[in-house]
């Protein structure tokens, strides 16, 4: 199964899995109850006997394999506890961040596979908790079993960075040695036409190593919005003259930059024109095939966006690989969303946070699509409790990546109070003139830029990151009420021909794309218990707003 939209190994062989596996829903003392078949990847939800089920569940398949090995999950929703022939050997939370297990020494032959999956709102989860989206329950997205040998690559990061004109890139590449003697190993990568090397390198016995250098790229073509021009980045390992190893990745080279007001893509001012995507679909809830990946993809080019922010989680890498491929600049954000100061002082919501950014950010650095790293939407960044959790995630997050801007998407009601604006490259609020408050956009605008211009906000691009109203898809009359297509169509359109025509703003990220699931407990103000803020529903039926706001995209 292809996790990427290309292939990862020429030389690392990856053991088949057979996409149907046991499933039995699990009582609260873990007895096994209900049995199904289930297709992993997805929902449990989609199967309507568990349309609503919240809890936990076993899956369970035997594999024939032996050795070393890597068993990787692409995201499993939300806890997950793994076990080979009865031994646990793995534990993972978080619904959106790739994990991997390291198996050791198997003897060769059959082996029990086992998956216990807990989507329940338990009190050791931090981020994962009642929401105004739909925590879903299953391995969600790709699984993949790896034969690996004494020695692999875990991972290459590629920076590029522009110099007189010349294109250069910080390489790093963290090898595992599992044996227990140091070896003397050749790591050659490809990038291109380009071939560097990290040349008799010695690896200490059962220890990783990081090999790191900066590269010249004389002949690189410039990845741009235009021409998004991708490179493969293929990393072999050689013992003596023998490859061992390998691992296929894709990179671009571009830079992102601040200056003043300005968000630079290459040197050259971008103005934002995006929308806010959920991984939620009617019929796959977020285990999207790449078909509904790739259809999402070509209606938000089709609307003339320029941007989509990966609401409020780090989204499936396959919709990264598209946005590279299409030249769409990403957002992404690490897990959180509306979190009230007592739910930050959670005791695990500091390691859960941290563990989840760098998750995020070493799977998904390379992607040149990726502008900003964003963190905490709407959280209490008003407090200064809040102020040290916003600052220690950013202090992670740019350690791991000094190379891109950061942001977090600050509350409206935070308009005045804000604490951390001082923090970020790039200052972000979410506002809903015309949908919460009738209060004119314009008037919204100057309210908040007046703040932003009296903090150390000031001189900094401003970025309207939610903006938007709600409409029930073919609810349709002409009194210009609230929740039909024609009242979103009139105040989007007020809200972003305002926006884009201020030449002190860096954009707008429309709330959002499309209607998604919510969590129960929030349908108060969420008819048919959806968020019903998109552009088109939750089956990609356009609504009117859809129109208009291409028609206003596709002017600016």
């Amino acid at each position: 199964m292809y996790t990427r939209l290309f292939q990862n190994h020429m030389v690392r062989r990856e053991v088949p899995l057979d996409p149907i596996w046991d499933f039995h829903i699990l009582s609260s003392s873990g007895e096994k109850q209900e049995e199904y078949k289930m297709l992993v990847p997805s929902c449990w939800e989609s199967n309507p006997n568990l349309a609503s089920y919240k809890g936990k569940a076993v899956y369970s398949k035997r594999v024939t394999f032996g050795g070393n090995a890597r068993l990787v999950f692409k995201g499993v929703s939300h806890t997950a506890y793994v076990y080979l022939d009865k031994k646990q050997v793995g534990y993972h939370y978080n619904a959106y961040t790739e994990f991997d297990i390291l198996l050791q020494d198997i003897p060769h032959g059959e082996h029990l596979l086992e998956v216990i999956v807990d989507n329940s709102f338990h009190e050791e989860s931090a981020l994962h908790v009642s929401n105004d989206y739909h925590s879903y329950g299953g391995i969600t997205r790709p699984i993949v079993l790896e034969e690996i040998g004494e020695m692999f690559i875990k991972n290459t990061h590629f920076i590029p960075n522009q110099e007189d004109g010349k294109w250069y890139a910080s390489i790093r590449a963290l090898l595992r040695n599992l044996s227990n003697e140091k070896k003397l190993v050749t790591l050659k990568i490809k990038v291109g036409d380009d071939e560097i090397s990290f040349v008799d390198k010695v690896l200490p016995p059962n220890a990783e190593t990081l090999l790191e250098n900066r590269f010249e790229f004389p002949a690189a073509t410039t990845y741009t919005l235009e021409n998004p021009k991708l490179y493969m980045l293929e990393a072999k390992l050689f013992d003596k003259e023998k490859e061992v190893d390998d691992l296929i990745d894709r990179v671009g080279f571009r830079e992102v930059k601040v200056n003043g007001k300005d968000i630079l893509f290459n040197g050259e001012k971008v103005i934002i024109k995006g929308v806010n995507r959920h991984e939620d679909y009617a019929e796959f809830g977020c285990a999207l095939p790449i078909e509904a990946m790739y259809r999402d993809i070509e209606m938000i080019k089709s609307l003339g966006a320029n941007c989509i922010r990966t609401s409020h989680y780090p989204n499936d890498e396959r919709v990264l690989d598209l946005c590279d491929e299409n030249g769409i600049l990403v957002w992404e954000e690490s897990h959180a969303r509306g979190l009230s100061e007592e739910q930050m002082r959670h005791k695990n919501f500091e390691k859960q946070s941290l563990d989840c950014i760098k998750e995020m950010i070493e799977s998904h650095i390379n992607h040149p699509s990726i502008y900003v790293w964003g963190i905490l939407n709407e959280c209490v960044s008003n407090t200064e409790f809040g102020r040290s959790c916003y600052a220690k995630q950013f202090e992670l997050i740019k350690h791991l990546d000094s190379s891109r801007p950061v942001s977090f998407a600050s509350l409206e009601a935070h308009i005045g109070s804000d604490l951390c604006l001082d923090l970020v490259d790039i200052v972000s609020f979410n506002i809903y003139p015309r949908w919460y408050h009738e209060t004119s956009v314009k008037d919204s605008l100057y309210n908040l830029k007046k703040f932003v211009n009296s903090t150390s906000g000031a001189g900094k691009p401003l970025l309207i990151s939610e903006i938007g109203a709600g409409a029930i898809y073919g609810y349709r009359n002409n009194n210009q009420e609230k929740w039909t297509e024609e009242y979103q169509k009139t105040a989007l359109t007020e809200q972003v021909t305002t926006i884009l025509s201020d030449e002190e703003l860096s954009g707008v990220i429309i709330w959002q794309y499309a209607d998604c699931r919510v969590d129960k407990g929030w349908f108060h103000g969420r008819p048919k218990s959806q968020n019903n803020k998109g552009l088109v529903d939750t089956y990609r039926r356009e609504k009117l707003a859809y129109h208009k706001v291409k028609e206003i995209f596709l002017s600016y």
